[in-house]
């Protein structure tokens, strides 16, 4: 098939994937003008898509080096410190979960909250008369249950404000304005495939975890890059998890060493008193500017859309 008859076959896929709804009106519009103008290339005279025809006994091209780890870490850092509101979300994601749960009576720094610090709140056993067993009051339950609704609506929460951040790194690279609200926006527009996708990595890893502790943490390097998928690329949560599985079996190191290096920045900071926490969001936000700008750069060129 040549290079023209290639392109023509990507525009017709490119309509079915349209018609399918498996891609957006603007992802649809941006490919085709980039296929549009490849077809215009090879039609005036270009040998390869992109490539120009070269002389006789001319040296071949060289080849672009792709960014390395290290590379993709200075980006990130350089992309904090243009745009430092993009931290905005996983600090806010922070405080909001300190609040919540301090509100359920599990404070931020690890301890029971006001039913553990001389019965100002939080239910407790109920003594027990001489002769009987210990009883556990019914509120208990209560306590627990609500315990556990908020470490959910913590969940949907970080999830979401990661999305959140992911945007705006996207904004950022595609030379558009890092912007809180447009960002944001673009993120509660995606929060059910973000939320059913978390459920969906949830699950996978949690099962590894259970079978073997081993199979769970590949697990959760396979599928980091989950979210990326869902923001950047509009793949729905099954799809998400075939992207990223499909990026990181490819760059599994560096996503390893990415996670890894993470957890023990996160940990290390997360012990400062009385500001840990905020710290380790810090922390973790920057990481996912990391984990995004590899995504981006590691992915497929036509991610957007399965041709």
């Amino acid at each position: 098939m040549s290079s023209e008859d290639a392109i023509k076959e990507k525009i017709r896929k490119l309509e079915e994937a349209l018609m399918e709804g498996r891609i957006s009106e603007e992802t649809y519009r941006e490919l085709k003008a980039k296929y549009e103008a490849e077809l215009e290339r090879v039609r005036s005279g270009w040998v390869e898509v992109g490539t120009p025809a070269a002389a006789p006994g001319a040296p071949a091209a060289p080849k672009v080096k792709a960014e390395g780890l290290g590379d993709l870490f200075n980006k990130a850092l350089d992309f904090v410190k243009a745009n430092p509101v993009v931290l905005v979300p996983p600090i806010l994601a922070g405080i909001l979960a300190a609040f919540i749960m301090a509100g359920v009576g599990i404070s931020a720094f690890g301890m029971m909250g006001l039913g553990g610090l001389g019965g100002l709140g939080g239910p407790k056993p109920v003594p027990p008369g001489p002769g009987y067993p210990p009883e556990v009051s019914p509120s208990i339950y209560g306590f627990v249950g609500l315990a556990m609704l908020g470490m959910i609506v913590v969940m949907i929460i970080q999830q979401i404000f990661n999305g959140w951040l992911i945007a705006m790194v996207e904004q950022g690279v595609k030379g558009k304005t890092v912007d809180l609200g447009t960002s944001f926006n673009e993120a509660m527009s995606k929060a059910v495939p973000i939320i059913v996708a978390s459920i969906l990595v949830g699950v996978i890893v949690g099962i590894g975890f259970i079978l073997c502790v081993l199979p769970g943490l590949v697990a959760a390097i396979l599928l980091a890059l989950t979210l990326q998928a869902v923001v950047i690329d509009d793949y729905g949560p099954v799809d998400a998890l075939k992207a990223s599985y499909n990026v990181v079996k490819e760059n599994f190191i560096e996503v390893l060493i990415v996670v890894i290096v993470a957890f023990i920045a996160e940990a290390i900071v997360g012990i400062i008193p009385y500001i840990g926490f905020i710290l380790s969001a810090a922390v973790g936000g920057f990481f996912s500017v990391l984990l995004t700008l590899l995504y981006m750069a590691r992915r497929p060129a036509e991610a957007q859309v399965t041709l």
